[in-house]
């Protein structure tokens, strides 16, 4: 089974570079991105997209680092001020200091390309998560876009975090929608709803023990490496696992107002048996 986590070769490399360190640090304390843990590599995201992906690879002694290229895809805005960048980026440079540097500017080509192609939901996805932590309420984003094994079909989870009560830790799966017209159909609330459920249900290793799993390895692999301050809780710490709806926008995309009025409701889903809370913020 593969969890999303660094391992013991990872820290140890990353203990051997200190740039590396440096620009962990640089993008944790930096408050136009956000870094998600993935199995033995890490993907620092800014306005919901990918800034970098940097890959530890202890056997070859070094990262490896990727942009996307889709980013110099501009129609509207002139190609050329990008195109050293582009060609710096062509080159296959991984030096850590290298990138520290080019931050500002991949930031900048990125701004280009989402003026053309805006991407609001992903946005709000990551302010939701640089907003919620233990410092400043009683929820903790831990990872986003994190896929159901063995099911490739059944999508992703958008955002998972933990809600503390007292001495307790509950696992939340958020799922987030914008508009009140994307609750219907395969990409739809419901949809999700029934197979994240099934996801969870499952015995074994996989279902609510491998989320719980998953969400302990995020929070090691964070904490060491400066992300998080909070101690990691123990697994048996950890309650069932809670399903929360966040439905950003009050209106629809076909224009129409939206005709429910500011609510916020809590309940479990009966309809198949399980004990999974389903929220709804609108």
């Amino acid at each position: 089974m593969e969890y999303r986590g660094f391992s013991e070769n990872c820290f140890r490399l990353i203990e051997e570079l200190p740039d590396v360190h440096r620009l962990i640090e640089t993008v944790g304390r930096d408050g136009e991105c956000w870094v998600g843990i993935r199995h033995n590599y890490m993907n620092c995201y800014y306005r919901g997209g990918s800034l970098f992906k940097m890959e530890i690879k202890p056997v070859k002694k070094q990262v490896e680092f990727r942009f996307d290229p889709k980013y110099f895809k501009l129609k509207k805005t002139p190609c050329t001020p990008y195109d050293d960048l582009r060609k710096w980026i062509e080159s296959g440079s991984n030096t850590p200091g290298q990138w520290l540097d080019k931050l500002d500017e991949l930031k900048q080509v990125m701004d280009a390309w989402f003026e053309e192609n805006p991407k609001k939901e992903r946005e709000i996805q990551q302010k939701i998560v640089k907003d919620n932590v233990f410092g400043s309420g009683n929820y903790q984003s831990i990872d986003i876009e994190l896929a159901i094994p063995k099911n490739q079909q059944a999508g992703r989870m958008d955002i998972i975090a933990v809600r503390r009560e007292g001495e307790h830790y509950i696992p939340v799966v958020v799922e987030l929608k914008n508009g009140t017209d994307s609750f219907d159909g395969e990409s739809g609330i419901l949809a999700h709803y029934n197979k994240i459920t099934d996801f969870l249900n499952q015995d074994g290793e996989y279902g609510e023990k491998y989320l719980v799993e998953t969400i302990h390895r995020i929070w090691m692999t964070k904490k060491r490496l400066g992300l998080l301050k909070d101690p990691v809780p123990e697994v048996s710490t950890f309650d069932r696992v809670e399903m929360m709806f966040a439905v950003t926008g009050g209106g629809r995309r076909d224009g129409r107002r939206n005709p429910q009025t500011a609510s916020s409701k809590a309940e479990p889903n009966r309809s198949n048996g399980n004990q999974h809370y389903r929220q709804a913020i609108f």
